[in-house]
């Protein structure tokens, strides 16, 4: 079975459960591990004292501006912080985790965004400074090798243009492409909500199953991250993934929670 793990930036006081998890999963599946790294970038972005900066597309989507200085920003937590302390808390457990982006072997190819429109105060404006990419193309070859030598990827943005320039992905989308490509059996969006919730504000509002075209209606209702991760989950489905499931990183054994059916599962034939 294929797995794809998308472990989220903001889930670092479950880190030990969540790595658990994954070194108890790869005895019996392929794993790809792909992260993001909000709060090492917020933190990185502070101590470089560089302003922390977000686009809104016309149609609400959130996301964040990459100038060039965000970008190296970006970079240098992604892989000197969040991936390393990843790929040694796998190491702990016995795991051989390579860390990957998605610059390295043309993992992730992309296609820069040279203009976007955004959402100013009560004007839209075009914003050409933005270096930030939409995926194109996933070499799922370097995954397999990686599998192939009984390693786990650990893979994070940026990806890179055929020009050789690098660009910001959200990570969600990374994460859903990978899965895509890859082909994988369940991709796993980790989060800080039990799911995706029916009523925001209510907890216990989960809901448990979605059918691809139910999800892709809710899109436009929903708003922040969760926006993101729905959208791209519709993506994955499209394009080669089989199943695909939003659950709380936070929970005592995460992984293993969700395999069980916790959060919420959207697939072709569910609903």
């Amino acid at each position: 079975m294929r797995i794809v793990v998308k472990w989220g930036g903001s889930l670092q006081e479950n880190s030990e459960a969540i790595a658990d998890d994954i070194a108890a999963l790869c005895r019996d599946h392929q794993v790809t591990v792909v992260h993001g790294g909000s709060r090492d970038i917020d933190d990185t972005i502070r101590e470089l004292g560089l302003p922390r900066r977000t686009l809104q597309s016309p149609d609400g989507m959130v996301t964040r501006y990459t100038d060039a200085k965000t970008l190296t920003a970006l970079m240098m937590a992604m892989r000197g912080r969040t991936q390393a302390r990843i790929v040694s808390e796998l190491g702990a457990r016995g795991v051989v985790a390579v860390g990957l982006s998605g610059m390295d072997g043309g993992l992730v190819r992309t296609k820069r965004k040279a203009a976007v429109r955004a959402v100013f105060g009560d004007s839209v404006r075009v914003v050409r400074d933005n270096f930030a990419g939409r995926v194109v193309e996933v070499n799922t070859s370097l995954l397999d090798a990686v599998h192939a030598c009984d390693m786990v990827p650990v893979v994070c943005p940026p990806g890179m243009t055929g020009e050789g320039q690098a660009t910001n992905v959200d990570a969600d989308r990374m994460a859903c492409a990978i899965a895509a490509a890859w082909r994988a059996d369940r991709l796993l969006l980790f989060t800080d909500t039990p799911g995706l919730l029916a009523d925001r504000d209510d907890p216990s509002s989960t809901i448990r199953s979605l059918s691809r075209d139910e999800a892709e209606e809710l899109v436009p209702r929903l708003s922040g991250g969760m926006r993101m991760k729905i959208a791209a989950a519709v993506e994955a489905l499209d394009n080669g993934a089989q199943t695909v499931q939003v659950c709380d990183g936070r929970v005592e054994s995460p992984l293993a929670a969700a395999l069980r059916g916790a959060g919420t599962l959207i697939g072709k034939g569910l609903g």
